[in-house]
């Protein structure tokens, strides 16, 4: 259950910050995200109605791979695109070459990025992976994962 008492408000900020994190990444109810960011489900489901979370959460690409694989259909529709043009004018012209370079950058950097959605997609997957098999442990590498991401956020 969550922890009782007054929070600074640093402390608030850091739990509510993870909160969302978690919120936003896994398929979690509010009284286990209550349970393992050691605040009440009240003050969850105020953080969800109050900051929109809900409508974050229907409204982000779920993974960082699925951003990825949109973003290299889109280049594949680009190129495709230029092969159809006439004979003689199969090349991007300013604004599409424009458009290539921007998602080439994106693609490049969110593929090198290592940030906090990184990590909490990472432990996310390996909480997953452990608890199909037990569930006892799952818990405990759950916490320990929460504990991880709450020092990466700290930095």
């Amino acid at each position: 259950m969550a922890k009782k008492g007054r929070l600074s408000k640093d402390e608030l900020l850091e739990k509510q910050e993870l909160a969302k994190l978690i919120y936003l990444t896994e398929d979690i109810t509010q009284k286990e995200l209550s349970e393992r960011t050691g605040v009440t489900e009240k003050t969850i489901s105020k953080w969800i109605e109050e900051e929109g979370w809900a409508k974050l959460k229907r409204n982000i690409p779920l993974t960082r791979d699925e951003l990825l694989s949109s973003w290299y259909d889109e280049l594949a529709e680009l190129k495709e695109f230029i092969k159809k043009k006439p004979v003689g004018q199969r090349f991007a012209d300013f604004k599409e070459a424009q458009l290539r370079r921007s998602l080439l950058k994106d693609i490049a950097v969110l593929e090198h990025d290592s940030g906090i959605p990184g990590t909490v997609d990472v432990m996310t997957a390996f909480v997953k992976f452990i608890r199909r098999s037990d569930l006892q442990n799952a818990k405990e590498i759950s916490h320990l994962a929460d504990a991880f991401i709450k020092y990466k956020i700290r930095g």
